[in-house]
Formats: structure tokens, C-alpha cells, sequence
């Protein structure tokens, strides 16, 4: 009965729309005609629950296909920024005669009574109540002889934090700067002053807790803690890691094998990289954005300072100075190497 009615319905509809308005005479039955025929173009209300139902479908598959959408084009940004910092750096050093920029973030903080030879500094918290995101990264004393390793090269000074400083930012209480008593991290997270992560290796007066200090080997630094293999790719060091004092490994280096030795350093504002009026300077400094408002959110810059060598299998002897200091790679704030920020960005690893 149904079809009987859809298909009557379906021959009058036909036919009405057969009739030519002209051939109507009455002045208000062709008014009426006219109404019906505008009616006539509309949608149905099943036609608009058909059309609400197909956008709803297409709604949701847009939001699964543009899921992570802006922390994977920032995985791209990032990349694109290690491959412009490792530029900026070899760029540097040919337009300076061989010299490496200076003055680059620590990633450890001193007192005030330690700035000549930061020789009590102790790494900033990377573990709760974290302000580095990184954890590939360990504080030892600078291994003998780099320090006048790093001087003929140019990087003679790095920043620390001075947690005890008497020189503040505006609005930064006394002690504001102490990353072991959690005031750094107060200071960071606060809405009351202009400390930001990214600046806190500047001095006061660029609202941060940031000092320079010659760099002599009695001094604490910061090294790459992580797998060698991550940087520089397979070789005879195996699966090789420096703990701050010696290097260890489980497999992969026979007796004569050469393990690197990494200083790690944070790309920070201060250092004259980012100088635009000096000879080879970068004209911005680039922003790590995969962590939190009171993480330090620059790139890591290592640097091959010494080697360690097998001694037998797996044994190594205590790391030596290299003749010369030279530029290993970038890592970003949480420590990923380029390769493994392109797995954030294609998809293929999912650690954002």
C-alpha cells in the first residue's frame, strides 16, 4: 500500500510539474502555483536528517585523520630547527677561522662563593619537579686538559645558574633562583615577573638567574649520558655511555676500541650564536615545544671533548682530552635525536 501511495504521489508530482504557469488564468491560483512551486525545491525532513547524519560521519573521520595534527607539525618544525643549528654552527666555525661559538647554557647551577671555577655546580632537576625535560644528560668534573681544549676554540665561557645571586630579575624575591630548594621552579611557573625556562641562563637584567664563568677543568659540566651509537651512528664503541666518570658498556667494543666523550651544552640566547651583528650569527634562537611552561624549552648542543679507549673487552680507561675540540650533533630538549623527532612527526613513533 505503501508503494502504491509513493508511486500516486510520484505521478501527481510529475504532472505538476508539467503545468506552465502561464496557462493558469486566476491571478490567485497562479499565486498559489507559484508558492507551491518555490516549496517544491526545499528539502524534506528525512532528506535533512540524511544530509545532518553524512556530516557528522565526516566530521568524526576528519578528527581521528587530524588527530595530533599540531604536536606532529611541530615534531617537523623541530627537525627542520637541528638541521639549522647544525648549519649555524659549522657556518660559524668556517666564517671565524675554526673558532666555535661561546658562552652557551650549562644546564647546571653554582653559588655565588663557586662562579670563578663552578667547581661545586650540580646539574638542574631533570627527575619531579623537573626544569630540564632531558634525561640523557649527567653532571661530572671536566675531564683534565679541555678546558684548554675548549679555550683555543673559542668556547671559553659557559652560563650557570647562580642560585644564591644578589643580582635578581625584577619581581624575583631573594633565593628565587635555587632550583634544590624548588624556588627556580616557582619562579618559572610564576605569572608575577618575566622568567621564562628558555631564559634562565640570562642575566638579570634579561630576566633570568644566569651568570658566565671562565671554564677551567676544575669545573662541573654537563655530558651526554646516553648511547653513543644514538649520535653518531654504529662504530667500535658499541653500545658505549659516559656516566660522568668513566665509560661503561655491555657489548660491541673490543680492546682498542675509541669511545667518545660528549660535553652537552643548551643552545640558549646568551651564547654569541645568536649574535646577528657577529660574523656568522644566527638572527633567532630556535624553541624546543614538547614540554611544559617550566621546562627548559632550547636544544642541546654536544660536543666531541675527549675518548676513551678499550682496555679489553668492554673495559675502558679513563677518558683523555682531545687535541681538538669538534661539533658531534643536536639533540632536542628531551633529548631525541633528529631521527627519532622524525618518528614523531611521520607517525611511526609516538613519544609526543
Amino acid at each position: 500500500m505503501l508503494k502504491s501511495l509513493m508511486e500516486k504521489r510520484e505521478a501527481l508530482m510529475a504532472r505538476f510539474a508539467d503545468v506552465k504557469e502561464n496557462d493558469i488564468q486566476d491571478a490567485e491560483l497562479r499565486s498559489k502555483f507559484r508558492n507551491l512551486k518555490a516549496k517544491q525545491g526545499g528539502f524534506t525532513l528525512l532528506e535533512l536528517l540524511v544530509v545532518v547524519a553524512i556530516l557528522a560521519a565526516i566530521a568524526g573521520t576528519a578528527t581521528i585523520a587530524l588527530q595530533d595534527t599540531d604536536a606532529r607539525a611541530s615534531a617537523a618544525a623541530h627537525v627542520a630547527m637541528m638541521d639549522e643549528l647544525n648549519k649555524g654552527i659549522r657556518t660559524y666555525r668556517v666564517l671565524n677561522k675554526n673558532a666555535l661559538p661561546n658562552n652557551f647554557d650549562s644546564l647546571l647551577s653554582t653559588t655565588a662563593a663557586d662562579t670563578a671555577s663552578a667547581a661545586a655546580a650540580s646539574l638542574l632537576p631533570n627527575a619531579d619537579g623537573e626544569i630540564l625535560a632531558i634525561g640523557d644528560v649527567v653532571a661530572g668534573t671536566l675531564v683534565a686538559d679541555v678546558a684548554g681544549a675548549m679555550g683555543d676554540i673559542g668556547m671559553s665561557e659557559l652560563r650557570y645558574i647562580v642560585s644564591d645571586t644578589t643580582s635578581l630579575p625584577d619581581d624575583v624575591a631573594a633565593g628565587g633562583c635555587n632550583p634544590a630548594a624548588g624556588a627556580l621552579q616557582a619562579t618559572i611557573a610564576s605569572r608575577g615577573n618575566a622568567v621564562v625556562a628558555g631564559n634562565i641562563f640570562n642575566g638579570a637584567a634579561g630576566n633570568g638567574c644566569g651568570q658566565s664563568v671562565d671554564v677551567n677543568d676544575s669545573a662541573i659540566v654537563a655530558y651526554w649520558s646516553g648511547s653513543v651509537e644514538r649520535i653518531l651512528g654504529p662504530g667500535e664503541y658499541g653500545n658505549a655511555s659516559f656516566d660522568g666518570s668513566v665509560v661503561t658498556s655491555t657489548a660491541g667494543a673490543d680492546t682498542g676500541a675509541v669511545a667518545p666523550v660528549m660535553l652537552a651544552v643548551g643552545f640558549g640566547p646568551s651564547s654569541n650564536l645568536f649574535n646577528a651583528n657577529e660574523l656568522g650569527g644566527m638572527t633567532s634562537v630556535p624553541v624546543y615545544r614538547h614540554v611544559s611552561e617550566q621546562q627548559y624549552n632550547r636544544f642541546i648542543g654536544l660536543f666531541h671533548v675527549a675518548n676513551a679507549t678499550a682496555t679489553s673487552a668492554n673495559t675502558w680507561a679513563a677518558p683523555v682530552a682531545k687535541d681538538q675540540v669538534s661539533f658531534a650533533g643536536v639533540v632536542d630538549g628531551a633529548g631525541d635525536t633528529k631521527e627519532e623527532e622524525l618518528g614523531e612527526w611521520d607517525g611511526t613513533r609516538n613519544t609526543i
